[in-house]
């Protein structure tokens, strides 16, 4: 394998990993769930935020961490 091959997938490996979960915002009984959406769309609850906003950084901040793990 040459370096460059060996660097496309290393690439590859971590945009699948990246593309299995994401953190989203939802909001349900007037709240604003933090919530792991897995790639079959199955979604588990992270946190309950009162602002949306607050959420909605959360949910940047963990996706962003998850993808400087990869």
């Amino acid at each position: 394998m040459t370096p460059d091959e060996y660097a496309a997938a290393l690439d590859a490996e971590r945009s699948a990993r990246n593309d299995r979960a994401r953190y989203v915002v939802c909001e349900e009984h007037g709240a604003h769930a933090l919530m792991r959406r897995n790639g079959s769309g199955q979604a588990w609850g992270v946190a309950r935020h009162v602002s949306q906003e607050t959420a909605e950084l959360a949910a940047a901040f963990l996706n962003r961490l998850k993808e400087d793990e990869a």
